[in-house]
């Protein structure tokens, strides 16, 4: 393995559990309920689980993206949880409220790294099933799956050292 690679691979594993926390305590505040973590894996492809997600870039000490993935079924909860709003499918509502807490997820994550002294971006969203997310080269990020009362859900996170 290369120097790279496992720089990569090291300081992407130092954020798993910031993400971790971070998810966790935000779906409980947030929504109400208690996301369990069902697998953890390095992504082989570039595509997402579900079919929408909230992408955020991270700059700093360390390069990387942090991105919500979501069955439409999940992210349509997550508006009605959020804002009491119902909706029969994936619109604008919606992609807002799935980008507030990704961006709340995102940053109590950067909180709780802050040695690394990130900046974030603002959430991009993207809805269509197939979907391709592209790290940088030099990441090879984590995907770490969950299930709670409002549905499945998967975050994908990918860091590399910027010194």
């Amino acid at each position: 393995m290369s120097t790279v690679t496992r720089q990569s691979s090291e300081l992407t594993s130092d954020c798993v559990n910031p993400v971790l926390n971070a998810t966790k305590s935000v779906f409980e505040a947030m929504l109400g309920c208690t996301p369990v973590r069902t697998g953890i894996a390095l992504k082989e492809d570039t595509q997402p689980r579900y079919e929408i997600s909230a992408v955020i870039g991270v700059t700093g000490r360390a390069v990387g993206t942090i991105a919500l993935s979501l069955k439409a079924s999940t992210s349509i909860e997550i508006l009605y949880r959020l804002l009491g709003i119902r909706a029969e499918e994936i619109n604008a509502e919606v992609c807002d409220a799935v980008g507030e807490l990704t961006n709340i997820i995102v940053g109590s994550t950067k909180a709780k790294m802050e040695e690394l002294q990130l900046s974030i971006s603002i959430p991009s969203i993207i809805t269509s099933k197939g979907h391709n997310l592209h790290y940088p080269s030099k990441v090879q990020p984590i995907c770490i799956e969950f299930d709670s009362e409002i549905g499945p859900f998967a975050i994908e996170v990918g860091f590399a050292s910027n010194e």
